[in-house]
């Protein structure tokens, strides 16, 4: 959605927030159940972004997130951590009342775009491969340190990956330009040589679950969703490496991985043509998971010897034929690597920490 499309928003250009601390520049952007404003911090003075979240989200009879919990033990249980600079950090937080209701209001550090608009910035939105590279080490540093933090992401996806501004000139050059105002991250490189100094973020905890507290039992975007949850059996960080290794590809190559759908049933989705894509690539689910998940979707799915159901012709699964701008050495590990991130059995997936000493990584 345009972030200057009219609507009923939960504050206006110009106004003062916070006992009049964060003056409201413009809309950057809105989601589901959140907007997100360029404020300025009266302060410092710097620029900043305030996520405003809609008031059903947290209220007097039920929380339906744990945005705001999460953010604050994150923002504390380690600082030390290297990964600790690859999320977002809450700076501050309040509540504001309009007309909607009251609201939590999230201050973080502005970044200047995510990784669908940094993408675009190369030749058929490929990020190339040394730039993917230290992207995929700051996220699984990012990984490991909100796991061993006890919390799971559960939605990492390209909008949900934001590239740092590579300084505060990058919002005073934006906020000038008002005859040809482009996104935040048209200024933030002035030279391709720069792109490989790119600095990623791991953002938007709404979905986020902890270790021991899950917020649902389905969770990830759809295409990116691991074995384990389409069958409801127990998940737990090994959903993240999953929805990781779904990921790359798409950044690399432009691959996306699975579609869920077939030619035979008409191309639209169904879980069942999704699991048997998994299969044929990664396969074969365990027996174990399956018995461990619901019965009754187990049972739709599966036969009594763990195979799927009536499973339609496809061509031969090759992993190897979809990765193209690749080759060689670089390609078999980078293969490796995938492999390990999007093994069916969440107990045999590698974690984050194992993850770093990956070979595509290392080499």
């Amino acid at each position: 959605m345009d972030p200057n499309t009219p609507s009923t928003d939960p504050v206006h250009p110009n106004q003062l927030l916070h006992n009049n601390r964060y003056h409201v520049l413009e809309k950057l952007g809105c989601g589901q159940y959140s907007t997100v404003w360029l404020v300025r911090d009266q302060t410092d003075p710097s620029h900043k972004a305030i996520k405003i979240l809609h008031p059903e989200c947290y209220n007097s009879t039920h929380d339906d997130i744990f945005e705001l919990e999460i953010m604050n033990h994150l923002r504390t249980a380690n600082p030390q951590h290297p990964g600790y600079q690859h999320i977002s950090i809450l700076l501050d937080d309040f509540t504001h009342v309009s007309p909607l209701g009251t609201h939590v209001c999230l201050v973080l550090d502005l970044m200047a775009e995510d990784l669908r608009n940094f993408a675009l910035f190369f030749k058929s939105a490929k990020i190339p491969n040394q730039i993917l590279k230290k992207i995929t080490r700051q996220l699984l540093l990012a990984l490991e340190y909100v796991h061993a933090s006890g919390v799971i992401h559960t939605d990492i996806k390209q909008s949900n990956i934001m590239v740092r501004m590579r300084n505060p000139d990058v919002v005073t050059r934006y906020l000038a330009d008002t005859s040809n105002r482009l996104s935040l991250g048209k200024y933030n490189f002035k030279d391709p040589a720069e792109f490989s100094d790119v600095d990623v973020v791991l953002c938007d905890w709404g979905s986020a679950s902890w270790v021991h507290k899950h917020l649902t039992s389905i969770i990830q975007p759809v295409l990116l969703r691991a074995p384990e949850v389409f069958v409801q059996a127990p998940w737990g960080i090994g959903v993240d490496i999953w929805n990781l290794g779904c990921l790359l590809p798409e950044l690399l190559d432009t691959v996306r991985m699975f579609n869920g759908r077939a030619d035979v049933t008409g191309g639209v989705y169904y879980v069942k043509h999704h699991v048997e894509e998994i299969d044929a690539l990664f396969g074969p689910f365990p027996p174990e998971m399956l018995e461990a998940g619901d019965q009754d979707i187990v049972q739709q799915l599966f036969d009594e010897d763990s195979q799927i159901r009536d499973p339609i012709e496809r061509p031969p699964a090759k992993l190897e034929r979809w990765i193209e701008c690749l080759d060689g050495v670089e390609k078999e590990n980078f293969l490796s690597m995938l492999r390990s991130m999007l093994t069916i059995d969440p107990k045999r997936r590698m974690t984050a920490q194992s993850l770093q000493g990956a070979l595509w990584l290392t080499t």
